[in-house]
């Protein structure tokens, strides 16, 4: 009850108040000493003359009874004195700690007041004119960061949330369309329903394939990382899913074998390595090739994907991670691609601890480098 109590003031009072406490504690600890010391000095002649025998009063005896007398006052206004200015200072201290940390909280307070005013459609706004205090500062730009970040964080998921309906547009622009045009024949022919019928099938896969992208996009960091992965397997497994695409292109495929065993989600790290290999045989050229090749370096691993398709433009190297990015629309609309797959692959690979990039190989294509930790 005592500590909600005290809570209720303000944490300007609260200081000045402990403040206050400790203040009257050394002035109490250094005033009582000081005056226990004075008085013994002071007594110690009023002591003596007591201790003399007065037989007779005498001039001389009733002069020193006086000065006892006078001793004694002293000694008393000395006491009096002594807490009163120790008093005094107690107050003209608490007065200035008062004074100076409600002119130091008035910043304080003008901040709050600036924070309370952001809000979702202000994350733009940054606080200024906090340069008086070193922590201050160090806060003001410590919330000017964070707001950064969150700006950025609302702006991506804006721009995500408008690609995604545009993409989910798409397909069934395409299907009201063909409905449309199959609508206005007067006798369709079973050809023109077979036809309808292969488009609705092809954008109805592109719009599940989409959907999955989108929920492997929203929900990738909610998964453990607790299976033991051997790389090896992962590589044969996507190689074996591709085949047909592959003979279909007649690209040779060169993996070299690897001992490499990791911790993580076999599931999300086998969709993320897809990617890159499947892009390696989508965008390749016919006879064209794809190496995979390992290489360890202290406690990491590099997986090296190298293909000899298409590459792509250096102006645009450094936004192929990004959600929905496509080099080429055109080509991406004909291979029913969305744009997620890099994306999706970025941020696999960096849940799992690791990193991806990019480099343009010398001869044409592209090399992409994944590494990750690796457990022996």
């Amino acid at each position: 009850m005592k500590i909600n109590f005290f809570k209720r003031f303000s944490l300007c009072t609260r200081i000045t108040l402990i403040s206050i406490i400790i203040l009257t504690s050394i002035s109490v600890l250094l005033t009582i000493p000081v005056v226990y010391n004075a008085e013994n000095i002071i007594k110690k002649p009023i002591n003596k003359l007591n201790s003399t025998d007065f037989n007779e009063i005498s001039d001389t005896n009733y002069e020193t009874m006086i000065e006892t007398s006078k001793l004694s006052n002293v000694i008393i206004n000395f006491k009096l004195h002594s807490y009163m200015y120790m008093i005094a200072l107690i107050f003209l201290g608490a007065f200035f700690i008062y004074y100076i940390l409600k002119k130091e909280f008035a910043s304080l307070k003008k901040l709050s007041d600036e924070m309370t005013l952001i809000n979702e459609n202000k994350l733009s706004h940054k606080i200024t004119g906090f340069d008086n205090g070193y922590e201050l500062t160090l806060f003001a730009n410590s919330f000017n960061t964070m707001l950064n970040r969150l700006d950025k964080a609302f702006e991506s998921q804006k721009r995500f949330s408008v690609d995604a309906s545009h993409e989910l547009k798409t397909p069934l622009t395409v299907l009201k369309t063909n409905l449309d045009v199959l609508n206005l024949i007067e006798n369709p022919s079973e050809e023109d329903y077979k036809y309808t019928i292969s488009i609705f099938k092809k954008q109805t896969e592109r719009m599940i394939d989409l959907v999955d992208s989108l929920f492997l996009t929203a929900f990738q960091k909610d998964y453990d990382l607790n299976d033991t992965i051997v790389i090896d397997n992962i590589i044969s497994n996507i190689i074996h899913d591709l085949e047909d695409n592959i003979t279909e292109k007649n690209i040779s495929i060169d993996v070299t074998k690897s001992d490499i065993v990791t911790k993580g989600n076999c599931i999300m790290l086998t969709h993320a390595i897809s990617n890159v290999v499947q892009n390696a045989v989508k965008y390749n050229k016919p006879n064209g090739s794809i190496s995979v090749t390992f290489e360890k370096i202290e406690k990491n691993y590099i997986i090296k994907i190298e293909d000899t398709g298409i590459g792509i433009p250096k102006d645009k190297e450094n936004d192929i991670f990004e959600p929905f990015f496509r080099v080429d629309e055109s080509r991406s609309r004909k291979s029913s691609g969305a744009g997620l797959g890099l994306a999706i692959t970025k941020e696999v690979i960096y849940r799992h601890g690791g990193k991806i990039t990019y480099t343009p190989n010398k001869d044409g294509g592209s090399i992409f480098k994944i590494k990750l930790p690796f457990i022996i």
